[in-house]
């Protein structure tokens, strides 16, 4: 129960995070979002070791390979904005979705990435049906948010680009368990992000000519900013519930603390919940239900 309730919590960091960076991307665009979000995270871990360790962070033993999540980070977060910009938000979150259900359950199937394997049953297929319809019919409004790009090819390159974010969310998640098996939780969480704020400052910088517009950061939301230390709990809470449950299972219930927090939002600002969300969450919940059942979990 513990761990069930760590991810719904990530969940709900990763949401909020996302709401933060959505606060800072007039400003700063997509790489300036994806270098603020990074670099903030590795800056509050890096404090947090510093201060409530007494210590250094150290990052030996960790393969190169294990820190690549920092730089698939930076890909999810800046092609998120891309999609979310033309397909709307509904669109992509379903999209994203699907990709980390497949990428989930591949990862189970095989035992990649120092997963423990949980061979893949067909019948998990109407489980796995029922999760997408049930967020489809959440997000639905938001439908009408696509815009034609004038080409089908196009169009559907970017569906198919949703899907590839969802499934390179996972493998951030994983690449970041990986690096804390070597290293221990925080120093593994912190040698991901400030690789993906380093590769994402030198991009910024490349595509700005070279020049550091300093005025960017400062017209930007502050609240924004706190896109750091949300992100940096999300990290080492993901990190966690992967140790310990299946991934799929804790994709599950990382993307039902993201539906959670969404919905308490809309309940915040609005007053209430449309018929229509409580229809999708009832699909999703039956959803996870039907292959809770079928895997035994």
């Amino acid at each position: 129960m513990l761990y069930t309730l760590t991810a719904i919590l990530s969940g709900a960091f990763i949401a909020s995070q996302s709401s933060c960076n959505g606060l800072l991307f007039p400003a700063l665009g997509i790489i300036g979002v994806g270098f603020i979000s990074q670099s903030l995270n590795a800056l509050t871990i890096f404090l947090y070791q510093l201060m409530a360790k007494g210590r250094f962070p150290s990052f030996r033993g960790i393969p190169p390979y294990a820190t690549l999540g920092g730089i698939t980070g930076v890909f999810v977060i800046g092609f998120t904005g891309l999609c979310v910009n033309i397909l709307g938000t509904a669109v992509t979150v379903c999209l994203s979705v699907a990709g980390q259900l497949i990428m989930s359950a591949v990862t189970d199937h095989y035992g990649w990435l120092g997963a423990k394997k949980v061979p893949f049953n067909r019948l998990r297929l109407l489980g796995f049906a029922l999760i997408i319809a049930g967020i489809f019919i959440i997000n639905s409004a938001g439908l009408a948010d696509i815009r034609l790009t004038g080409s089908y090819l196009a169009l559907t390159v970017l569906l198919l680009l949703a899907v590839i974010l969802g499934c390179f969310t996972v493998i951030t998640r994983m690449l970041s368990f990986l690096a804390c098996q070597y290293a221990g939780l925080l120093n593994g969480s912190l040698a991901n992000v400030a690789v993906g704020g380093a590769a994402s400052f030198i991009l910024y910088l490349a595509i700005s000519g070279f020049r550091l517009d300093l005025a960017a950061f400062t017209m930007s939301n502050p609240a924004g900013y706190l896109t750091g230390p949300l992100g940096a709990l999300a990290c080492v809470l993901n990190t966690v519930v992967y140790d310990k449950l299946k991934i799929f299972k804790a994709t599950i219930l990382i993307i039902i603390g993201q539906i959670g927090t969404g919905i308490l939002t809309d309940l915040f600002l609005i007053g209430s919940l449309p018929p229509g969300k409580l229809a999708g969450i009832a699909v999703v919940c039956m959803g996870i239900a039907v292959d809770k059942r079928l895997t035994r979990q």
